[in-house]
């Protein structure tokens, strides 16, 4: 096997409390040739000879699984927008929850002042709500609160409450928490002509409801109307899903008084005509309207959809509203969202809701949709208008796509809920959450299931850029975390299943993986995000562009100097030894002084792709991380930091691995179709690879581009896989202007009939953006013999192969 290189790398990232900024190739398409040795002579790269790829049967790494990917949030206004009901931001009108965590930067006997020393709560946002001591020798206290204080970006908010036995110290966390009726139509815009009035009604609610609130639209007069509006894919200028097909608006309704009739639409300026435009006469009782629609949006549809129920001269009342598409594919997601995914084939699917859940208990999370409240954390906001994603729904995802779950617990969880969520994941009929679970559809335990539960406490603890779901300090996230996972392991659910319990790390911060694995107990995993080519410096060229791009996952995760290399040393020699996993990878593109062209024609590139899984295949290789996770799904732009200043208004297409599902291309990005092609090749058993005779490299100057530098950068990777019943090969060609061709040794290479399909493109800058300029090409080779053939890997490209195991003998 290639020796592991021994080469400084220096990382352009800047420590915690300043990285708010994180979140914030056509050459003609050809695959690989195989052709016989016996007939065409290798071509020889250097004077050292042939280049040859043996794959050994010695087992570099075992229960590997494929490449993951985070879900991430639901939003109204790009790729993001996954559920199927199209109107989720607040269905069943019902109200707010809030959960915060605090450090205590001052206390008395009856009070704690946020140690944040900012925020905008108004004065007396958090009377009579509660408040839990989560860390310290007050762990476990509990009370009222009796009054909070403004707040403002000089002074924290002040948290008054009774004496207790044991008070908080200075430094202790505690969460605040409020549950409030009202914020009805929180998500909604709520329109009303001539005095009309639209109000909460919480008494008359319609039979098997699962929420406690609805709405009450009252225009009694001809002249009066009262509308309730949901605004969906409203990114100006683009358009990310359109209406085509059998679609179905659900809703629950009664008559009043006046005109029993309700008219529901949806249009989108500027387009021809509303997309819908339905009424629906009411009875004077509740009752579940259904009324199917087909639409017929063209591809140039562009602009905000506006959804409507409107009164006029009547009075009614509505809960549990949908716009979705008609017929089930059995989960609560679009079809377009489930097809990517089943496409991408994630070995893990992370859930993380982007703040979305953070302001959720247990059971908010395990509301039925129409009965979730909406939530928030935010010590700068003191309203929401979205419901999370739930918790059921998604792991109905995952069995459904055979992922396994991650799933991040909200950091103001109380014990109770922890301890609940065991039940619900592995609990019986007789238990009440187990119950619950049989009552949301799934009598199985999730825990017989999947194969692994993966539960990570708090999404980047360390980040104070979250304000209200951090825990700076390592030793109140280690206590914390000790008393979390001891609940979980403590559960009956616990033995009856398995589970990954997981600390939050900093990928910059090996000091805090010590700190935290010295002091925590009950972690199987410790996590990481380390994201490449973060500030983008130097556009002079594609060389000064892609030559950093592809040296800087070999500097991260195999040279000795390596910040991923050097914490995956660092879980592995810990008082307690855990594993390392990736919580979130991508190119991370956010600052820099590159022009907005080149953000465009290099950050969603065919090159940024294969850089990409480059750098998620090394870890598993050289680093040995097993579970990980590419952010995100779905999205659009972000903020691009132009340090030059000359673009203020500069954007940066990170992070999402499509173009849109459902839109008017329904494309996705290279970044989707190396993980695509990973997935398809990666099986539970890594083999050991080794490369001789011509093995060419390069060395790359100190770049611009994250400071990456960095001697005897390897042109090709290479990587192989087997189950007992398929043996597998991935192998990469990182330069960007040569072709190599390989001979390919031993008994574990794919033989026989062999399937061969290649990511690459006519020019590393080829995108996906506006046309499909980057596509996987395939072909199957038949009786191909190993030492017998050869196989030429065109530049800047991800090759895969896949054959039946001929006699693959894995051992250590």
């Amino acid at each position: 096997m290639r020796k592991k290189l021994i080469k400084s790398g220096i990382i352009g990232i800047v420590i915690v409390a300043l990285l708010g900024a994180w979140w914030m190739l056509k050459r003609r398409m050809r695959a690989p040739l195989l052709t016989s040795m016996m007939v065409t002579a290798p071509v020889l790269a250097t004077a050292q000879g042939p280049t040859i790829i043996h794959v050994s049967p010695t087992i570099l790494h075992q229960d590997v699984k494929r490449m993951g990917m985070n879900l991430g949030g639901q939003d109204f206004y790009d790729s993001q927008q996954i559920m199927k009901n199209l109107v989720a931001r607040n269905p069943g009108f019902e109200g707010l929850e809030w959960q915060t965590v605090i450090p205590c930067g001052k206390v008395t006997p009856t009070s704690c002042t946020d140690g944040a020393n900012n925020g905008s709560w108004p004065e007396g946002f958090l009377d009579g709500g509660s408040y839990e001591v989560i860390t310290g020798a007050a762990a476990g206290t509990t009370g009222t609160i009796l009054h909070s204080t403004g707040a403002s970006a000089q002074a924290g908010a002040v948290i008054q409450f009774a004496q207790a036995a044991k008070a908080p110290a200075t430094g202790d966390y505690i969460v605040v928490r409020k549950i409030t009726d009202g914020y009805a139509t929180a998500g909604w815009d709520a329109q009303l002509i001539g005095g009309a009035t639209i109000t909460i009604e919480s008494k008359d609610l319609p039979p098997h409801t699962a929420g406690k609130q609805a709405v009450r639209l009252k225009a009694p007069r001809g002249d009066q109307g009262a509308t309730l509006k949901q605004y969906f894919d409203s990114t100006p200028g683009r358009s990310y899903i359109q209406l085509r097909g059998p679609y179905v608006v659900r809703f629950k309704a009664k008559g009043i008084s006046g005109n029993k009739s309700l008219n529901v639409y949806a249009e989108r300026p500027g387009g021809n005509g509303p997309i819908f435009r339905l009424d629906a006469p009411l009875t004077s009782e509740w009752k579940e309207y259904s009324l199917p629609f087909e639409a017929h949006e063209p591809t140039s549809a562009i602009g905000t959809v506006a959804f409507g129920i409107t009164v006029i001269g009547g009075e009614a009342l509505i809960d549990d509203v949908s716009l979705s598409e008609a017929g089930s594919n059995g989960t609560a997601f679009r079809n377009d969202v489930v097809s990517a995914l089943q496409r991408l084939q994630p070995g893990v699917l992370r859930y993380m809701d982007s703040g979305g859940n953070w302001g959720s208990n247990l059971d908010n999370m395990l509301a039925p949709e129409t009965g979730r409240k909406v939530s928030g954390y935010n010590r700068y906001f003191s309203t929401a208008a979205d419901i999370p994603i739930g918790l059921h729904d998604f792991l109905v995802l995952c069995e459904k796509l055979g992922a396994e779950p991650w799933y991040t617990i909200q950091m103001g969880w109380s014990n109770k809920d922890v301890s609940n969520l065991m039940e619900y994941l592995g609990g019986g009929a007789t238990t009440k959450y187990g119950a619950l679970r049989i009552s949301l559809g799934h009598p199985e335990p999730w825990t017989k299931t999947f194969k692994t539960i993966h539960l990570e406490y708090g999404n980047e603890a360390w980040n104070t850029a979250q304000p209200g779901e951090s825990m700076a300090d390592a030793n109140a996230y280690s206590d914390r975390i000790t008393k979390v996972f001891g609940l979980v392991r403590s559960s009956p659910a616990y033995a009856g299943g398995h589970f990954d319990l997981i600390a939050n790390g900093q990928v910059v911060n090996t000091y805090l993986t010590k700190a935290i694995l010295d002091q925590a107990k009950g972690i199987d995993t410790l996590d990481i995000a380390p994201y490449t080519f973060t500030f983008f410096g130097d556009d002079s060229s594609t060389e000064h562009i892609f030559g950093p791009m592809f040296a800087q996952p070999q500097m991260l995760d195999t040279s000795a100097n390596g910040i991923v290399h050097k914490q995956a040393n660092a879980v592995a020699t810990a008082m307690r030894p855990v594993d390392l996993a990736v919580y979130e990878t991508n190119i991370g593109t956010t600052g820099g002084t590159a022009s907005q062209a080149s953000l465009d024609s290099t950050v969603p590139s065919v090159g940024a792709g294969i850089a990409s899984i480059d750098h998620m295949l090394l870890m598993l290789r050289d680093d040995g991380i097993k579970v990980q996770n590419t952010f995100q799904l779905g999205g659009g732009s972000y903020h691009f930091n132009d340090t030059s200043g000359r673009n203020k208004d500069a954007s940066s297409p990170v992070w999402a691995v499509v173009v849109d599902m459902g839109g008017p291309t329904n494309r996705v990005r290279p970044s989707f179709l190396a993980q695509q092609l990973a997935n398809h090749a990666i099986r539970p058993t890594m083999l050991t690879t080794m490369i001789s005779g011509d093995d060419p490299t390069w060395n790359q100057p100190k770049s611009a581009n994250d400071e990456i530098e960095l001697n005897h950068v390897h042109e090709l990777q290479t990587f192989a896989f087997t189950d007992g019943k398929t043996d597998t090969m991935i192998l990469l060609n990182l330069s960007r202007t040569t072709p190599r061709t390989v001979g390919l040794e031993g008994a574990c290479v794919p033989q026989g009939t062999v399937s061969v399909e290649t990511l690459t493109s006519a020019r590393i800058t080829d995108t996906n953006e506006h046309q499909e300029n980057v596509k996987i090409v395939g072909r199957v080779e038949h009786d191909f013999v190993p030492g017998k053939g050869s196989l030429t890997l065109p530049p800047f490209s991800m090759t895969s192969l896949v054959a039946p195991s001929h006699g693959c003998a894995p051992k250590r």
